[in-house]
């Protein structure tokens, strides 16, 4: 019994110490320290963020309203009886009937039953029919008005072209809210690389304090110079906590696009940063191609679709109403009205002039007018989008050579830096210049990694200027991850 306990309690123990170690594994946390990139944001963006979802569910309820439309032209039963069971006449009369709308050119198909037995008036013989009942087909359409277009399949066409409509401004919206979330990203990357200088500056002088505690007491120093470093310690502490917050808020903007696989927000780590930077090359005549694409050109030529029918039935009004009709029957049994004969065939014609026509001209003119309007504000657009899309190369020829410039004063003042560093140790310098150019070497490495963030910031804008496609793009890794080289753009 003793050793079934032990044998029991032993099992019990290995498997409760292999799900610790498999809880605390570092796969179990390489997720959340996984490096987190821009496709992630925007993958997020696309399947939780507010905006977006609220852009599809207008297409959705578009489609609802053009299914709601093409109910117009759904068939219809008409059943209509009359009885008269006491009375000088007894009698009975059904009569049923099937019509079907279509869209062609205002055609309308229709068929039907009816039966009449009893004793009728004479003013009412043509309610009675043969036992048998009488069957019939026909069909009426316009010749003029409502021939080419009419409300029903105005109101039709109108909510397909709304559903593209909308398709457009959800595109639109996409790439509002990715060019943000780019921006985000890049803003969170650039205060992790700025902390990274902050805390690589406040190192320097924590590493030199010991140095000159040391030199200070042996007396090749001034023991001032001991208080002097402490002072650019604390200056430098206080850099690394503006750049601690600074991360801080970064995150917290960013995590309104970064969410988990609820929904919810979530604040990226700091050990998510990116360890270096993926350059990307972009081409020139293809983002001018694409740019014709735009959603927001798009949903112009949506919109000009539209009042374009509008303009269309406002002509059809104008038209006078010749209606044409036509059907045959057939009566089948005995016993109807003996003055009919058993199968006959109806031809009509109705016409209706409404004089003036004010309303359908005045809806004329304001359509014709609303179709300048867009023709005018589309191409407004276009030329404003091509100077937008103009303007972010001119910022990236911009950058390119601003890096150049920055990495090649980087160097200069690293080298002064480390020739003051050995100058003060040997006596010819002091700890104020020391400081002064660690300080400067640090604004240029900050101005360099502000450069290069607005650079990768930019390309990304300009990727996704024009759509939120993420296609295939080539990238150039850089070694060092806050000193890039410079970039040729191809």
């Amino acid at each position: 019994m003793i050793n079934y306990l032990i044998r029991k309690y032993t099992s019990l123990f290995h498997a409760i110490f292999l799900i610790m170690f498999l809880l605390c594994s570092p796969n179990s946390f390489s997720r959340a320290n996984q490096e987190l990139k821009l496709a992630d944001i925007l993958e997020k963006v696309d399947q939780f963020y507010p905006q977006v979802i609220i852009a599809y569910l207008e297409i959705s309820k578009a489609q609802g309203d053009y299914i709601s439309a093409l109910g117009k032209f759904d068939p219809s039963l008409n059943i209509n009886s009359r009885s008269q069971p006491f009375g000088g006449y007894v009698n009975t009369h059904i009569d049923n009937e099937v019509v079907v709308p279509t869209l062609k050119n205002g055609l309308k198909l229709f068929g039907g039953y009816r039966i009449g037995r009893g004793d009728w008036p004479i003013y009412y013989q043509n309610y009675l029919t043969n036992s048998g009942g009488e069957y019939r087909v026909g069909l009426s359409f316009p010749l003029l008005r409502n021939r080419a277009i009419d409300k029903e399949r105005t109101a039709l066409f109108t909510q397909a072209e709304t559903i593209h409509l909308n398709n457009q401004n959800a595109a639109s919206t996409k790439i509002k809210i990715y060019q943000e979330a780019i921006q985000a990203y890049w803003r969170w990357v650039e205060a992790g690389f700025q902390l990274k200088a902050f805390r690589h500056l406040l190192s320097l002088a924590q590493k030199r304090q010991n140095a000159i505690t040391k030199q200070a007491t042996q007396g090749e120093l001034a023991k001032l110079a001991i208080a002097e470093n402490l002072q650019m310690m604390i200056q430098r502490e206080q850099f690394v906590n503006q750049g601690e917050m600074m991360l801080e808020q970064a995150a917290i903007n960013l995590s309104i696009y970064y969410r988990d696989g609820r929904g919810r927000r979530l604040k990226p780590k700091t050990s998510q940063l990116p360890h270096q930077i993926m350059d990307k090359r972009i081409k020139t005549s293809t983002s001018f191609e694409k740019l014709k694409s735009h959603p927001a050109l798009r949903k112009m030529e949506s919109y000009y679709r539209i009042i374009k029918m509008k303009q269309n039935l406002a002509r059809n009004d104008l038209l006078p109403n010749l209606d044409a009709m036509a059907y045959t029957s057939k009566q089948y049994g005995s016993g109807g009205y003996p003055r009919l004969i058993p199968q006959a065939a109806l031809v009509g014609i109705s016409f209706k002039f409404p004089f003036c026509q004010r309303e359908a001209k005045g809806r004329l003119l304001s359509s014709t007018s609303e179709l300048q309007q867009i023709k005018t504000k589309k191409k407004f657009i276009y030329e404003k989008l091509s100077n937008e899309l103009a303007n972010l190369f001119i910022a990236i020829r911009m950058y390119t050579q601003q890096i150049n410039l920055l990495t090649h004063s980087l160097r200069l003042a690293k080298k002064v830096e480390r020739g003051e560093i050995k100058k003060f140790y040997e006596g010819d310098s002091t700890l104020f210049l020391v400081n002064q150019r660690e300080q400067t070497s640090t604004q240029v490495r900050l101005d360099l990694i502000n450069a290069q963030i607005s650079l990768q910031q930019v390309k990304d804008m300009v990727q996704f200027f024009s759509s939120t496609e993420r296609q295939r793009i080539f990238h150039t890794p850089k070694s060092h991850p806050a000193l890039l080289s410079s970039v040729t753009i191809k």
